[in-house]
């Protein structure tokens, strides 16, 4: 899981640490003005799903609740 889950197809992934394969795709994007914009949309659109900022903070401020609910209640599960 990860980051390919989170980008989806809306990047070029290259294996960490490896310069040969980020080099040949940065050149092949270079040469791929078609692939370059289809990118930046597919980008657009997969940003436009993730959570706004007060949504992940209301998710986590109401999985702090849950979890606090036991011990306001002495009942410790």
């Amino acid at each position: 899981g990860g980051v390919p889950e989170l980008v989806g197809r809306a990047a070029e992934l290259v294996p960490y640490g490896n310069a040969e394969a980020l080099a040949r795709t940065v050149v092949r994007l270079l040469g791929d003005p078609a692939e370059r914009a289809r990118l930046s949309e597919a980008g657009r659109v997969q940003a436009a799903g993730w959570p706004t900022e007060d949504d992940t903070i209301a998710h986590v401020l109401s999985v702090y609740d849950e979890l606090a609910q036991p011990l306001a209640t002495g009942r410790v599960r």
